[in-house]
């Protein structure tokens, strides 16, 4: 016997919309699969169309320049365009508060003018004096980088980096994230990727930059949020979030292959409910230049690759700038919807054309987060520390030679405007583990993990346009039980077949490990031989041999977890329970106590059992726990107590002194509720149990409510255990359970059994 380890697509006629669309799927597949077997490939280095030498472009000086144009504050928005303003750039021009500098190309109208946005032509950057000028292609997205250095230059502490397709939806652009919560994975090559859009309810979409081959659903585990840590482990796992990308609803924010995949369904949206998240170092979220806000400290990290493509050019940055936040004491958060994309620029949009352009991204970002988790650099400064990693990312092809030559104007241009770089710190990944692994159970994690499934929920019941948020399919697998073993019995063997699958989906997610018994008078399946052990328990009368047989056989287990295969358990409430106590509703006084010499306290047919023998046997409790039972019972006589024990905890502390106890008294044959209660009140003080909520539910007794047909009424925060409810029920008896299991809330305080029983 061994532990179970065990937007509207772009063209108008319908029949040419499903062709094409079927004709992309198709190309899409075949070049997918040739595209993923090859090597790394960087767009050839870019030829730069303006020379340093060249003095026939400045047209005004740079001062006349500075004073063309009147600003406010120091917050700037970032757009280049090649179009004429857009009903977002209209908005973004008249943001109160905000400055917004737009950067022009060769195709951007000469005419080009918007409310009190500063208009760089062509021929003003080459006024500007920034290394960086000459060195940026024409027709290129790079060219924001001249509008980045623009803003610094004029002060600016924060800067709004967007398109002028991107339409602000809320009236500021970012809330705080002081109360954000925090996101992490494993150090594990194979999952060091977190598929944010899963907390604001997408777990079907990815970010542009998710590695393909990476399962996108919700792998993130949770901390506490910010506010709750100690200040101490802040700036360890949750340093300050220097970059917020807010989300985008509509497309903007997913790749090439998942708008070709959903062209014809509704435009992604995001749930507008969920709480901002950051990302402890470590861990990497893909994040673009729609709609990403930059702090003071974070601006070095606005430099956009030349030798990129357009598609993959602010994902790439995405990335290095993680990796460099790290070392600078930052993070990287995201936030709810603040954008969405407008119809305006995209209403001949050509997706295929994107995931030609995107190739790269679908076959390399797990080699370059894998080469960025293990990049170090023993440089003093920020400022060499950038230059080193894109010589060493041009290295390993994953940027051109240009962009190393880019990076060194870059931080040049940085220095001469008078920007601050943020002092190196130490970035120690063995400190962080240990402080991510040791929350990784505790029970505030827990509740944040409820926290953001609630928020889903309300986000999907409030708005009717929400109807493809996800509420979670299951809250993520935790390790509170990992040193638990759950001993599942069955009393009778017709439900093996149809319960022992169903059970450990729902339960194996969350105990590792699993053993099951059952009655040795009815045949295990053949397939289930060895998962199922078999004793005498006589129908469950007997069960606690069971739990002995657990204890003796598995040894070394912190805690034992003895259950009914009919018990509905609240792993939430449980995880919250101190694994050094017992779990047990505390028998109750006169209710449950029956001196063996006086009126039974009610009709419970087993007060008949007779148990006399076992209390005249005076080998079978110590004096001490005679004394404690008696001091409970308020009886030194022979007294019975009646315990519901069809979902118990007994800490392993305990097994050597419990086993030989229910040993002896198995030669009693005395029914399993009279037994495990009284054996448990001798060798551990009531003070020591959790008095967890019990529910039952029977037949044929009690209100109607109380009835087995009414256990769905009884699915309620704070009860730890129900019984009984038969997984024989079949698939729709297991989803509801489920649904309940994954996502109920833990409550404070625990509340004690209410004082009906079962009979």
């Amino acid at each position: 016997m061994t532990s179970t380890r065990c937007h509207a697509w772009p063209f108008p006629r319908k029949g040419y919309r499903r062709l094409l669309y079927g004709i992309s799927l198709l190309c899409l597949s075949i070049t997918l699969a040739q595209d993923l077997q090859v090597n790394p490939v960087v767009q050839a280095d870019v030829a730069i169309n303006i020379t340093d030498n060249d003095p026939n472009r400045c047209i005004g000086p740079n001062e006349s320049l500075t004073k063309k144009y009147q600003t406010v504050g120091k917050s700037w928005i970032v757009v280049t365009t090649v179009n004429q303003p857009t009903d977002a750039m209209q908005l973004l021009c008249n943001l109160p508060g905000w400055n917004v500098v737009v950067v022009a190309d060769v195709k951007t109208p000469k005419e080009w003018s918007c409310g009190s946005c500063v208009f760089l032509t062509v021929e003003e950057q080459q006024c500007l004096g920034f290394g960086i000028v000459p060195a940026t292609p024409f027709k290129s997205y790079s060219r924001k980088n001249v509008g980045y250095l623009w803003a610094i230059k004029q002060g600016a502490t924060t800067v709004f980096d967007t398109d002028d397709d991107t339409l602000p939806t809320t009236k500021g652009i970012f809330e705080s994230t002081a109360e954000s919560l925090v996101v992490f994975s494993s150090n594990e090559t194979i999952s060091r990727s977190v598929n944010i859009y899963a907390h604001f309810g997408r777990p079907d979409v990815r970010p542009r930059g998710f590695p393909f081959s990476e399962n996108n659903t919700f792998q993130q585990q949770y901390l506490p949020s910010y506010g709750s840590l100690p200040e101490s482990e802040r700036g360890i796992v949750t340093p300050p979030a220097l970059v917020q990308q807010g989300l985008a609803d509509l497309d903007r924010n997913v790749d090439a292959i998942l708008r070709l995949q959903r062209a014809q369904q509704p435009d992604t949206t995001y749930c507008t409910e969920s709480p901002s998240v950051r990302l402890a170092p470590g861990s990497f979220c893909p994040f673009n230049s729609q709609s990403t806000l930059f702090s003071y400290d974070a601006l070095w990290g606005l430099l956009l690759p030349i030798t990129a493509s357009f598609r993959l050019s602010d994902t790439w940055r995405g990335y290095w700038v993680q990796r460099l936040l790290w070392d600078v004491n930052g993070s990287v958060a995201f936030t709810k919807p603040v954008t969405e994309q407008t119809s305006q620029q995209n209403k001949t949009y050509n997706y295929f054309t994107d995931f030609k352009v995107e190739q790269q991204i679908h076959s390399d970002p797990l080699q370059l987060i894998d080469f960025l988790a293990s990049w170090t650099s023993t440089s003093a400064d920020l400022e060499s520390r950038i230059v080193e990693l894109m010589k060493a990312m041009a290295e390993w092809n994953f940027i051109g030679q240009a962009d190393v030559d880019m990076a060194q104007r870059w931080v040049k241009d940085l220095q001469s405007v008078g920007y601050v770089f943020p002092k190196v710190t130490a970035y120690d990944s063995e400190a962080i583990q240990q402080v991510l692994q040791a929350y990784s159970t505790n029970q505030s994690t827990i509740d944040t993990r409820i926290l953001a499934n609630n928020a889903l929920k309300a986000c999907q019941n409030g708005d009717p346009s929400s109807s493809k948020i996800q509420t979670l399919d299951h809250i993520p697998p935790f390790d509170a039980f990992k040193d638990v073993l759950l001993i599942v019995n069955f009393n009778t063997g017709e439900y093996y077949d149809t319960v022992i699958d169903l059970y450990l989906e729902i339960y194996q997610q969350y105990f590792p490990n699993i053993v099951f018994y059952g009655d040795s008078q009815f045949p295990v399946p053949e397939r289930f031989q060895n998962v199922v052990k078999t004793l005498d328990s006589n129908h469950g009368v007997f069960a606690y041999l069971c739990l002995i047989d657990a204890m003796e056989t598995h040894p070394g287990y912190k805690g034992y977890l003895h259950t009914n295969d009919d018990v509905i358990l609240n792993v939430h409430q449980l995880a919250t329970f101190d694994q050094n106590k017992v779990w047990k509703s505390i028998p109750r006084i006169p209710l449950d106590v029956h001196p063996r010499l006086s009126q039974r306290p009610d009709r419970w047919s087993l007060w008949s059992w007779d148990s006399s023998r076992m209390w005249n046997d005076s080998s079978l409790f110590t004096p001490e726990q005679r004394e404690r039972i008696a001091n409970f019972t308020g009886n030194k006589g022979a007294t019975d107590v009646r315990a519901w024990v069809d979902a118990v905890y007994i800490p392993g502390r305990l097994a050597s002194e419990f086993t030989p106890i229910i040993h002896h008294l198995h030669q009693y044959r005395v029914h399993n509720e009279l037994v495990i209660g009284v054996t448990l009140l001798g060798i551990e003080p009531v003070e020591n149990w959790i008095p967890w909520h019990e529910e039952y539910l029977w037949n044929d007794s009690g209100p109607p409510e109380r009835l087995r047909d009414h256990w769905r009424e009884w699915l309620k925060p704070g009860v730890g255990m129900l019984h009984a409810v038969k997984l024989s029920g079949g698939n729709a008896v297991k989803d509801d359970i489920k649904h309940w299991v994954d996502t109920v809330e833990a409550v404070t305080p625990i509340y004690p059994h209410p004082g009906y029983g079962p009979y």
